[in-house]
This record gives C-alpha cells, sequence and structure tokens, in this order.
C-alpha cells in the first residue's frame, strides 16, 4: 500500500496534470495563440511523464517514459514544421511497441487477431483513400500510419484500458490526415485534441497499473 505521503504526491502531481490540460483546452476553445500556448502545449504529457516518475518512481518502465518523453517533442515540433513533429511522434509509437512487446502484448493479440486484422483494413483503406490528396505528405503518413496501427494493436494485446487508449490514438491521428488531405471540418481541431488526451492518459494509467496496482488514478 502507498504511504500517505506518496499519496499527497501523486495527487499533487494529478492537479497540475488537470491544471495543465484544462488551460490547453481552454486555450483551445477560445482559440488563443502565441508563445505560451506552445509552452503549455509541450507541457501536457510532460506532466504526465511527470506524474509517471512521482507514482512508479525507479519502478517506472523506461520504454513509457521514453514514449512520453517523445511525444513532448512530437506536440511543439508538430506546430513549427509538421513532419518534424511526425518523426518524434513515430519514435514515441516505436517506444510503445517495444514497451507492450515486453508486456506480453504479442501473446495477447494472437488471442484477439480480428482486432489486428481490422486495425490492418484500416490502415490500407485509408491510405488508399487519403494518399493521393496528401502529395509529398504521402509516404511519410504511410510509414507513420503503420507504425501507430502497429502500435495500437498491439495496446490491444496489453489489456482492455491500453487498447482503448490505442483506439483513441488511432482516431485523434486519423483527423490529422483527414485534415491534410484538405477535408478538415469545424470542431476537428478540439476532437484531435480531447481524444488524443484520452488515449495518453489511457495508455499511461494502464501501463502504470501493470507495474503498481494500487497506483492512483482518477478515473
Amino acid at each position: 500500500m502507498p504511504s500517505e505521503a506518496g499519496v499527497r504526491r501523486e495527487q499533487i502531481a494529478w492537479a497540475v496534470v488537470g491544471a495543465t490540460w484544462l488551460t490547453y483546452l481552454m486555450m483551445q476553445v477560445t482559440g488563443f495563440e502565441g508563445p505560451l500556448r506552445l509552452l503549455v502545449k509541450g507541457m501536457l504529457m510532460a506532466t504526465l511523464l511527470g506524474w509517471v516518475l512521482v507514482a512508479l518512481g525507479p519502478r517506472a518502465p523506461r520504454w513509457l517514459v521514453a514514449g512520453l518523453a517523445f511525444a513532448v517533442l512530437g506536440d511543439v515540433l508538430l506546430d513549427v514544421r509538421f513532419e518534424a513533429g511526425m518523426v518524434g511522434f513515430l519514435l514515441m509509437q516505436i517506444s510503445y511497441i517495444v514497451g507492450f512487446l515486453r508486456l506480453g502484448a504479442w501473446t495477447g493479440l494472437r488471442a484477439r487477431w480480428p482486432i489486428g486484422v481490422a486495425y490492418l483494413i484500416v490502415g490500407v483503406g485509408a491510405n488508399i483513400a487519403l494518399g493521393p490528396h496528401l502529395g509529398s505528405l504521402a509516404i511519410p503518413v504511410l510509414v507513420y500510419s503503420t507504425a501507430i496501427l502497429s502500435m495500437a494493436a498491439l495496446a490491444s494485446g496489453v489489456d482492455s484500458r491500453v487498447g482503448l487508449g490505442g483506439v483513441l490514438f488511432v482516431i485523434s491521428d486519423a483527423l490529422i490526415g483527414v485534415d491534410k488531405a484538405g477535408a478538415g471540418f469545424a470542431g476537428r481541431g478540439l476532437i484531435v485534441i480531447l481524444t488524443y488526451l484520452a488515449a495518453q492518459y489511457l495508455i499511461a494509467t494502464g501501463w502504470a497499473r501493470r507495474v503498481d496496482p494500487d497506483v492512483l488514478v482518477p478515473v
């Protein structure tokens, strides 16, 4: 059982996460722009990483830590140069894939093979539909989509919580691809960030629970 001091530290860490995420969502809703927004965006996954380190200390899975660190890089670079941001998130997806495999995700996925087939169909269909409209991004998107769909499929082999995070991640990134293909729509940006935050939250907390079932998780 965690100590009282440990629980307080986790509660403070979650309060920081909540305040940062709420601030960014308000910026998204109000259309706030500028350097401050980029700074807060960079703190989204940094604060979640902070919770992981506070909650698990030296037991924090290195591939989860690496993945969230690369996510910070991707969040910032995506607004500076889209292709550079994709590289950051590609490294994040690779980190998650390696981490999931170490958790035995391949065995879990083999038992749920229809999920893997479904992700394959989604990937092929999305690239066929969007590829011709992506121009020079077609090949980078193909590479990245292969990585994220592999991550999501393996996430389903970890457990249902992490698997749901994988689903939401695919939805979030698919909406970005739709926008880059010229088919954006009103409210897309808010849906992207909400599904992204939920995905990272579910993956990080589900993974942390595999290390310590008593870790403090708000929901």
